[in-house]
């Protein structure tokens, strides 16, 4: 009889039959790009793949980085108590995919999971991180559970960190933000992934920044079987990362970008995109000698609006349903492929690849939701 993989073995699988797909956006493309593209030979034209990580188990791109941090935290005992035996409960703050991922993972390796989060995480991945074994609380919420190790701190990032340090013996933090098992598992996987399904063909990598694991483990990854590869992170616009990255070359300019980012937030709220941006640079990000997202080239600022509009459209013409992340990733890898339509024809052409992070049943609610949408768009 045939063997058949379990779920965890398909995430991340060193079998090529299993890795999750490209799939061709190149309809999505601007009409100038259509335009370029008419008017070349077909090797030199601009194509826009999608990985499809939200074909994952968990149904994102996070189940890679679960998978790599709790085997490896399992292997060097760091899942277990002082005495050798009591298995530890696992601590994660997250925006809400990990959570997903991790509650799927630690709960098919026999522990515990435990998921932070806040309340702009979807009702869907609530009950997605819920279904999968695992127990939620929600940031705003604990500091009434845990009076004296939280106080009044309500990030849920801090919260996991607190958490951790006043019960070691209880509870193993994920740290995924500063864990780099999280960048290996997307240099050793995804990265790797692109590299051997686009031929060593790929030109381009647009993504988003949140812990910087997939940027960096992938930017990494490409960059060394191709120095030229251009790594560019999608960022909203009322995130800083886009400012802070600047700032490594141009301070002055990076840090009217970081202001703009503030202003927009305290004029409109804060970034609706789940999981993508953040306010300040994570351990990740500046890993490996303290240079800022080392293996990034440039960012491109999008609005969350603008993303989720594109989440729809994705919908409506490439028959995919993605999250917002998602819909950030291909608005950015438009305004690249709209820059390469400017310049010479490359003879070998230009390949741009962008993670499709998540699915997008986990926002009917949000993203889908005409009523969602028309209450809280910001747009003038």
């Amino acid at each position: 009889m045939a063997s058949f993989p379990t779920p965890l073995e398909l995430i991340s699988s060193s079998d090529p039959a299993h890795w999750t797909k490209l799939v061709d956006l190149t309809v999505q493309l601007p009409a100038s790009v259509h335009a370029f593209n008419a008017s070349v030979p077909a090797l030199s034209r601009i194509t826009l793949l999608g990985k499809c990580e939200f074909a994952n188990p968990g149904m994102s791109h996070k189940d890679r980085i679960a998978k790599t941090m709790l085997e490896r935290a399992e292997a060097r005992g760091d899942l277990l108590g002082l005495d050798g035996t009591t298995k530890k409960s696992i601590l994660a703050a997250s925006s809400g995919n990990t959570g997903c991922s991790l509650a799927l993972v630690g709960s098919a390796m026999g522990y515990e999971v435990i998921v932070i989060t806040d309340s702009k995480c979807s009702e869907e991945k609530r009950a997605h991180i819920r279904s999968n074994g695992a127990t939620l609380w929600l940031a705003e919420e604990l500091p009434s559970q845990f009076p004296e190790e939280l106080g009044k701190e309500t990030d849920y990032m801090a919260q996991e960190d607190l958490l951790a340090a006043a019960f070691p013996d209880r509870y193993y933090s994920v740290n995924q933000y500063g864990n780099g098992d999280n960048t290996d598992a997307h240099y050793g996987g995804t990265g790797a992934e692109i590299w051997e399904q686009t031929n060593g063909s790929v030109t381009h990598f647009v993504m988003s920044g949140s812990t910087g694991g997939t940027l960096q483990g992938c930017g990494r990854y490409l960059k060394e079987r191709q120095a030229d590869v251009e790594v560019v992170m999608a960022d909203p616009e009322k995130s800083r990362l886009h400012g802070l990255l600047e700032a490594r070359d141009d301070p002055a300019a990076g840090a009217a970008a970081v202001r703009a980012a503030d202003a927009a937030s305290a004029a409109t709220g804060g970034v609706l995109v789940e999981g993508a941006g953040k306010g300040s640079l994570t351990d990740l990000m500046v890993a490996g000698g303290g240079t800022t997202l080392e293996f990034v080239d440039r960012a491109v600022v999008v609005g969350d609006f603008e993303a989720f509009d594109e989440c729809r459209r994705t919908a409506e013409v490439s028959k995919l349903l993605v999250g917002g992340s998602s819909g950030l990733n291909i608005c950015a890898a438009k305004v690249v492929a709209e820059f390469c339509a400017k310049e010479a024809p490359r003879e070998k052409g230009v390949t741009i690849v962008t993670l499709l992070c998540d699915h997008g049943i986990k926002y009917l609610s949000k993203i889908f939701n005409d009523d969602w949408i028309k209450a809280n768009d910001t747009r003038a």
